[in-house]
């Protein structure tokens, strides 16, 4: 069997690899575990996206898999269109978050990171930055008439460094696609790590922005 083939596992005609539904039958056929995120929804792996584009491909791939549509069908088409659903959710999800799409895409160029996700950053300098910011939080007293600013200017500069590790992010991912550089990756891959400390503390600033006005 050609490898881009399979057999319907209804009918038992050939169908190609990752298409929905048999080109025989008609039938719904399983998602494809081998196929990327990007391919659900047509689109061309990179850490740059249109996401009008991923909106539409997420909507169209909706409308041809949703269970409604099988509902008044056999056991095993309900559950494909279970499977397709939940796997076009879990690809929208992770697409549409720049933080969740720059970790996939080095998930798919096999890239293994150094840094365990929970553990303190390997930087001196950016852990030093990052203690500043927690001790900054921690001294706002919400009693006082002036908390609200103080929370507002740490949330803008904040805001303000995603915005820059979002920027090498994007610079650096379209240098992998250009020359493969495994350089280019480890780059990708540091400034991953400082936008995923940057927005556990934005999360941190919300909950006390949360107790403010509680």
């Amino acid at each position: 069997m050609n490898p881009t083939m399979v057999l319907c596992w209804s009918c038992r005609g050939v169908v190609p690899t990752g298409e929905g539904f048999c080109p025989g039958c008609g039938i719904i056929q399983p998602p494809d575990p081998r196929r990327d995120h990007f391919a659900s929804f047509a689109l061309r792996p990179d850490f740059t996206l249109d996401l009008a584009a991923l909106d539409r491909g997420y909507r169209e791939q909706q409308q041809r898999f949703h269970p409604d549509l099988f509902a008044t069908r056999g056991a095993t088409e309900r559950r494909y269109s279970m499977e397709h659903v939940t796997r076009l959710n879990e690809g929208y999800r992770i697409l549409k978050d720049p933080l969740l799409r720059g970790e996939y895409l080095l998930k798919l160029a096999g890239f293994r990171s150094q840094t365990p996700e929970n553990s303190a950053p390997s930087d001196p300098a950016f852990l030093m930055e990052v203690m500043e910011l927690r001790e900054s939080l921690e001294e706002v007293d919400l009693k006082r008439g002036d908390a609200l600013g103080q929370l507002t200017r740490l949330r803008n500069q904040v805001e303000e460094a995603c915005s820059g590790e979002l920027l090498a992010m994007t610079q650096y991912f379209a240098a992998w696609f250009d020359s493969r550089g495994q350089g280019s990756l480890e780059q990708a891959a540091r400034h991953i790590d400082r936008l995923r400390y940057f927005i556990r503390f934005i999360e941190e600033l919300d909950r006390k922005e949360e107790s403010f006005f509680s």
